[in-house]
């Protein structure tokens, strides 16, 4: 036996998550295995404490579960114990999970022919184990009905409740209640206890609390077959009406303490008439009977389901009719899907674009290396905000980024008119590049001198978002010259420059005046050389940190401009 992890189970399961709020039990089990080359079971699993023995008529009723075939009985393949503190009791796996998936899963549509079919392959296969040797199910329940390929209803769990619960009694295995996201490999779902008729829940609730032996164990199979009418009468209400003849917000500890007083409350009760047929009424009502020996027999009910639900022929017309909906729920859930995946990818190149040149961005899709590359013709800028920590002491964080934002917005909106782009920003500072990575020959320093005057410009009209009197001040300091680029980093990848070029811009900022466009010499020089329209100053020498006293100048209009800085 292999067992297969939950990885290896999601490309067998062909149906989606049940969205009942009545189960505390995962869609299906999380265990499965393959016995042989190709025989797919799921397996309860139940911790053992204690060594179990087996008297002759345990060992019939094993061989007479294990001999049952039916074609409304799902085969039990077999079980283990006594080995690693744990009892697994095996049975063939079901791709379509169970009735209850089914009938709380909103997403599917069941006409009413297809909830006829269920009742009438639950009554078939109730109606063989009544009369074949294992003469009960002994735990029927909408989640012990599996749903094979071809939309096949078959029993499950049957014949070994009286195992179980005396296995349990003598301390051998434990059985606890599911909570939500746990296993329901082996455990029973909270709401197990609806499904039982209340003589057991009373028979259970006198011996618990008088630590005798369990009554139920030694009932005649008259009285279980009774049992098993009276969970079928609760399993056919919820196939037919899609929930439980119960209040939804009745608990186990009610029901027992409406059992044992005799309360009507805490019984049964058809809660939508309008949806059933009233011969079908009253055959609930028969089986809920508090009196096991007024329920109808299994052949009773067979008969009366079939009268009244009129079933006749195979599921193949409801089965087409449920592909043919699949199919179309699935081109809908796809064109959905493929929306959002589109959406999703706008989103995520988008925010590529903002971490990277469009040009490497693109690259980077298409899988292409981006190797680190010297550029011998760049020019770099920086900016910062006067009076930064003095803004940042008087406002709120919030209004600090409101008033970042605001500005930072629009130097953006005046960088994507040209050909720059901004490398990064921190707190208040401000880098931007022209003429990386997509060289432009000379044009870098026409761009970013563009920029710098636009950015002056723009911030004359700005007032500071939360004191409207305030304005923003900043200093721009611009320089020319090779630059060193590459992409660092894998989990969030930067666009980084590195050399002296952009050390000597930076130092430009630093040294620079409040509202003014302080460039070096070599940016002076190249361009009014190459673009004379711009009109700069001589500032005069400046000391600069690793250079010494160097030359450097005001850029101050370009002759479009009327306005002076």
């Amino acid at each position: 036996m292999r067992v297969v992890n939950e990885d290896e189970m999601k490309s067998m399961l062909s149906v989606g998550s049940s969205k009942t709020k009545l189960s505390n039990m995962s869609k299906f089990n999380k265990h499965h295995a393959i016995i042989g080359t190709n025989t797919h079971a799921s397996f309860h699993m139940y911790p053992q404490k204690k060594t179990i023995k087996f008297n002759r008529e345990d060992m019939q009723t094993l061989s007479n579960v294990k001999a049952a075939v039916h074609d409304n009985l799902n085969p039990f393949l077999g079980m283990s114990f006594n080995e690693k503190d744990e009892v697994i009791l095996l049975w063939k796996f079901c791709s379509r999970g169970t009735v209850q998936d089914i009938i709380y899963n909103d997403d599917v549509n069941l006409d009413t022919k297809f909830h006829a079919a269920f009742v009438r392959d639950i009554t078939i296969g109730l109606d063989y184990l009544h009369s074949s040797p294992i003469g009960y199910h002994g735990s029927l329940t909408s989640w012990s009905c599996l749903i094979d390929r071809n939309w096949t209803v078959k029993l499950t769990d049957y014949g070994v409740a009286n195992a179980i619960e005396k296995w349990t009694k003598q301390g051998s295995i434990t059985i606890e209640t599911l909570k939500d996201g746990e296993d329901g490999s082996g455990s029973s779902q909270a709401t197990s206890i609806l499904y039982q008729p209340p003589e057991m829940i009373k028979n259970r609730d006198v011996n618990r609390r008088r630590n005798t032996e369990q009554a139920w164990l030694k009932q005649t199979q008259a009285r279980r077959q009774a049992g098993d009418i009276y969970s079928f009468g609760i399993v056919m209400y919820e196939v037919l009406c899609r929930g439980m003849p119960f209040a939804d917000n009745i608990t186990s500890e009610d029901m027992i303490a409406g059992v044992n007083s005799g309360s009507r409350a805490y019984r049964p009760d058809v809660q939508e008439k309008s949806k059933i047929n009233p011969d079908l009424i009253s055959l609930l009502q028969d089986c809920w009977a508090t009196n096991p020996e007024a329920r109808p027999s299994i052949r009773r009910v067979r008969l009366n389901t079939e009268r009244y639900l009129q079933v006749k022929g195979s599921l193949v017309d409801q089965m087409m009719r449920m592909m043919e909906q699949y199919a179309n729920n699935l081109e809908k859930i796809v064109q959905e899907r493929t929306g959002m995946l589109e959406e999703a990818n706008k989103r995520a190149d988008k925010l590529l674009s903002q971490l990277l040149p469009a040009y490497v961005a693109n690259e980077l899709k298409l899988g292409k290396p981006i190797p680190p590359k010297t550029f011998k013709h760049a020019s770099v800028m920086f900016s910062d905000i006067v009076g930064f920590t003095t803004i940042c002491s008087s406002a709120s964080p919030l209004e600090v980024v409101t008033m970042l934002n605001a500005v930072y917005t629009g130097f953006d909106d005046i960088i994507n008119k040209h050909e720059a782009y901004k490398v990064e920003t921190i707190g208040d500072a401000y880098m931007v590049v022209s003429g990386i990575p997509i060289e432009n020959g000379i044009r870098h320093l026409m761009t970013l001198s563009d920029v710098a005057l636009e950015m002056m410009t723009f911030l004359e009209e700005f007032r500071v978002p939360h004191k409207k009197s305030d304005k923003i001040r900043i200093r721009l300091g611009l320089h020319t010259g090779p630059v060193a680029a590459g992409v660092v980093g894998l989990t969030a990848p930067r666009y980084c420059l590195f050399g002296d070029t952009v050390n000597m811009a930076s130092r430009m900022e630093s040294t620079g005046v409040p509202e003014k466009v302080q460039i070096s010499e070599p940016f002076k020089i190249n361009l009014n050389q190459h673009y004379p329209e711009f009109t700069t100053e001589l500032r005069g020498t400046v000391e600069i940190k690793g250079k010494g006293a160097c030359n450097t100048y005001f850029l101050e209009k370009k002759a479009q401009l009327s306005q002076r800085l």
